[in-house]
């Protein structure tokens, strides 16, 4: 891969859309070397929690409130908190109850976060970018222009499906995305088969990805997703990077 920019699209809230971000940095660190990985949610939790970086130092979203002109990338990778190959750009601006930021803090906006993701991207063989969720405000929504490729999760409720069906229109319109494919979301026991839903949202189905208990365990113990490699986020974090290498096999084939 040559500095691809994934990124990973939630068409409903809670379907594991930042674990999985996490899971394909670890995974593209791996076969790549370091990997960038990018909260799209500028005002959210902060991806580093996902990615147990949250007690190193280091830059996050706030601290590159009112940067210009163009940014240094190789200067932002190195002050971002990392380890184990990935280096991660996460939120640290939690809103409020009232929906206002903490005091004298500032939140980088839309323009910013896609010269970040840019700036990173031309280092970085790999860039994951979490697009958060589907009909949430930008900036995440608005950093999908940014991506070479799009994963988009959802899931086989009726709500989920409907949403499933919103968000693959709405991303199948950008035009310069290289590929977009399906991670559904299944509960253990579905009535509805994965080729089904993939059919119905008009998207080349990648994995399946049931649901796994032991991804709270891993969280709870500060295990990365993607590090344990009998994990459900392991293993459909390396079928989309095997699904992106084919990909780009089968367009060098063309283009030969």
């Amino acid at each position: 891969m040559d500095h691809r920019v994934i990124g990973v699209l939630g068409a409903s809230g809670g379907l594991g859309a930042s674990t999985l971000t996490v899971a394909l940095g670890v995974r593209a660190a791996r076969r790549s070397g370091v990997t960038a990985c990018v909260d799209g949610q500028l005002w959210g939790g902060g991806l580093d929690v996902t990615a147990c970086l949250e007690h190193l130092p280091g830059l996050r979203w706030s601290d590159l409130a009112g940067a210009s002109g163009e940014l240094d990338g190789a200067a932002l990778l190195r002050a971002l908190p990392s380890q184990d190959g990935i280096a991660v750009l996460a939120a640290d601006c939690p809103l409020g109850a009232a929906g206002l930021l903490p005091e004298g803090r500032n939140v980088a906006g839309p323009e910013l976060a896609g010269r970040a993701v840019q700036a990173l991207a031309r280092l970085c063989a790999v860039t994951v970018v979490d697009l958060g969720r589907e009909g949430c405000p930008p900036p995440g929504a608005a950093l999908v222009d940014t991506c070479t490729d799009v994963v988009l999760m959802a899931g086989t409720s009726a709500r989920r499906l409907a949403d499933g069906v919103a968000a693959a229109l709405r991303v199948t319109g950008v035009g310069r995305l290289q590929s977009v494919g399906l991670v559904l979301r299944t509960p253990r026991r579905d009535a509805l088969e994965p080729e089904e839903v993939a059919m119905r949202l008009d998207l080349p189905l990648v994995a399946a990805m049931p649901d796994d208990p032991r991804v709270t365990a891993d969280a709870d113990r500060a295990r990365l997703p993607g590090s344990r490699q009998t994990s459900e986020p392991t293993r459909v974090a390396d079928r989309v990077l095997d699904w992106l290498a084919l990909a780009d096999e089968a367009a060098a084939g063309v283009s030969a």
